[in-house]
């Protein structure tokens, strides 16, 4: 079992919701958040757990949320990832995988489906092969690949969708356009998420309001639903609120 931390919130946009993070990744992401810190960046409150499987699902049982979040680093790199599914599969909570693709093969999908995932992102660091590969040290050919699989999923349960980031200089408005049609191509109807950088760590600056609106409206000429989180400049405005969602990071005891 490659889980190393958890997150959750009793309530956070009107449902409870926990995260799975897992350790290992295939990519080499250049200012990459989780090796910064391995925590969730908005965490409030630290609780400590034994760690290991059954202790983790008690605990799920306990915060009873609706969604579940497996993601991480890179969940894939498990070998038990079908076995915690399955597991988690059993506490009636929608399961999704946050993952950067690259290892998303037909009968890998099929198996996730069959253990009781529900949802699959896929994180598309660059479409341009070239920068993707400056950013992450790997082709993102197979990531390309598995949104093409992930679109022939005849499943009326299932969910898909790409992520992409925005970050100054590498994954541009323009870039991000290309991203949306390369997937219209395959599928119109696909969401699109579009995340702002998270300038946590000094690589690169946070994107402009305006560039985050002009990546939406670029992608929204070629797909029907596109969305975005905040800049994490606003988030952390909002959180200054005493309406703010509380999240508690749950960590190994010891």
């Amino acid at each position: 079992m490659n889980i190393y931390h958890m997150s959750y919130t009793p309530n956070f946009l009107g449902e409870r919701m926990v995260k799975l993070s897992f350790s290992a990744c295939n990519f080499r992401c250049i200012g990459c958040l989780r090796k910064k810190r391995e925590g969730d960046i908005y965490a409030d409150n630290v609780e400590y757990l034994e760690w290991n499987l059954e202790n983790i699902i008690k605990k799920i049982r306990e915060i009873k949320p609706q969604r579940i979040y497996l993601g991480g680093y890179e969940p894939t790199l498990d070998p038990d990832l079908i076995e915690i599914v399955n597991k988690l599969s059993k506490l009636d909570a929608h399961i999704v995988l946050l993952t950067n693709g690259s290892l998303l093969r037909r009968d890998y999908i099929h198996e996730l489906l069959e253990a009781g995932l529900r949802e699959i992102i896929v994180s598309v660091k660059a479409f341009d092969p070239k920068k993707h590969l400056y950013y992450t040290g790997r082709s993102n050919r197979p990531v390309l690949n598995a949104i093409k699989e992930l679109c022939k999923v005849e499943d009326p349960y299932f969910r898909f969708q790409v992520e992409t980031l925005l970050i100054p200089e590498i994954n541009d408005p323009e870039d991000i356009e290309r991203l949306a049609m390369f997937i219209s191509k395959i599928d119109r109807s696909v969401k699109l998420f579009i995340e702002p950088w998270i300038p946590v760590v000094n690589e690169f600056r946070e994107p402009s309001k305006e560039e985050l609106i002009e990546a939406v409206a670029r992608a929204m000429r070629h797909l029907y639903i596109v969305s975005y989180h905040p800049l994490y400049s606003e988030i952390l405005e909002m959180r200054k609120s005493r309406r703010k969602a509380i999240f508690i990071d749950v960590l190994p005891k010891g």
